[in-house]
């Protein structure tokens, strides 16, 4: 019996040393092959030959694609027969309809509509200057006065020529009335009269020319002339900058696409920068015509601005509210995927009894919003939507609910 036992055990030894020894010559065989494949490999970029190396890598990646396809098989068989613990662990969210808004972001200047530029309205000299920069002025207030070359006096001469006039026409009338004296002296005093009235307008006119006053109420924004110096009408002769702050806007080129979108009454959700300030607010004003040049369209967005901080020529960022649904359902955009075929899907929660499954679920989907996509078709309220673990499961594979 024990010569028996010391046969059995020589043999398995000795089939465990062919073993080995064959398990030694495999691996080394499969080494001098890898080694036989490198080196080939390197006798092949060695040689320059654009085209084998091409065909080489075309060889090459055919055979990993085969290889990725058929380790996918074998996942998938693997994962259909899992019925242990190890099932992958996903979490989900409830679908639910909620209010979405789409905003398109836009560039903008601010701008108001009393911006202006004041100019003497006749040639002189600059003799006084009532405002200083930075002052508050109503309208018709003074700014400035010009030498008026004499105007003033001929002015109370004109005046005083009038009254005179008036009283000789005033007198001839009550005669005339009362049938006393002739018709021409009563003509002849109303037409000195009546031409007295017109040199003293003409006068008037030309004398308060040369008094510069604010056109509207607003601010002094600049001062650009010093008293004594000679001025006149025209380019470069600007005496003051006036703005009136109260009522300012930003000015928007809007692409053309979003005429049918963006509308007198559009929210609008301005971002100004420079003052970290944002503004809600609604587009005031839309123009009907498009710029041929670049195919948009002008839109102003009214601003608040009584406490004078939005200047005028500030950059601001404007969102546009272009699409809203009161009832839409709103998923990450890492929750869709792409097939092969251009669909779009996401996965679901199935629930049997208290197992799981994940369901691949065929979507529509709307306009995105930062990291969120609107689902429009596919996706009912109350479902539960894969949110972590999507990538790992496969249609109709049972899977671990972690939020259960």
């Amino acid at each position: 019996m024990n010569l028996y036992k010391s046969s059995i055990s020589e043999r398995t030894n000795s089939m465990k040393t062919i073993f080995n020894t064959l398990s030694l010559l495999s691996l080394a065989l499969l080494v001098s092959c890898q080694n036989a494949e490198e080196s080939s490999i390197q006798q092949l970029i060695q040689s320059s030959d654009e085209q084998a190396i091409r065909e080489k890598r075309a060889a090459l990646a055919q055979e990993r694609n085969a290889i990725d396809d058929t380790i996918d098989q074998l996942d998938q068989a693997l994962a259909k027969m899992n019925t242990n613990n190890s099932l992958p662990l996903v979490a989900a969210v409830q679908a639910q309809s909620t209010l979405f808004e789409h905003f398109v972001s836009l560039q903008g200047t601010v701008k108001t509509l009393q911006n202006v530029l004041v100019y003497p309205e006749m040639p002189g000299i600059l003799k006084s200057i009532s405002v200083r920069k930075g002052q508050q002025v109503k309208k018709n207030d003074l700014l400035a006065v010009l030498d008026d070359g004499g105007l003033a006096a001929q002015f109370e001469q004109a005046k005083s020529q009038l009254a005179l006039a008036k009283t000789v026409f005033e007198r001839q009338e009550r005669l005339w009335k009362l049938e006393i004296g002739s018709e021409i002296q009563y003509l002849q005093a109303k037409t000195n009269f009546e031409s007295a009235q017109g040199a003293v307008s003409a006068l008037e006119m030309q004398y308060n020319k040369s008094v510069v006053r604010a056109p509207f109420d607003g601010l002094v924004d600049q001062v650009f002339k010093e008293p004594g110096v000679f001025v006149s009408p025209g380019p470069g002769a600007e005496l003051f900058r006036i703005v009136n702050l109260d009522e300012v806007y930003v000015e928007v080129d809007v692409p053309e696409s979003h005429v049918a979108t963006v509308k007198k009454g559009t929210k609008a959700l301005v971002y100004l920068d420079a003052l970290a300030k944002k503004v809600e607010a609604k587009v005031s004003e839309r123009s009907n015509v498009i710029n041929s040049s670049n195919r948009s369209f002008k839109i102003e967005v009214a601003l608040p601005n009584k406490d004078g901080a939005i200047k005028p020529n500030l950059t601001a960022t404007v969102q546009l509210n272009d699409y809203a649904k009161e009832a839409a359902i709103m998923a990450l955009q890492s929750t869709i995927s792409e097939n092969a075929e251009g669909q779009q899907y996401c996965f679901v929660l199935r629930q049997e009894g208290d197992t799981y499954f994940a369901e691949r679920r065929i979507v529509q989907t709307g306009k995105t919003q930062g990291d969120h996509i609107e689902i429009t078709d596919g996706i009912n309220p109350g479902e539960l939507l894969i949110t972590e673990g999507a990538k790992k499961v496969t249609d109709g594979q049972q899977v671990q609910y972690i939020n259960q």
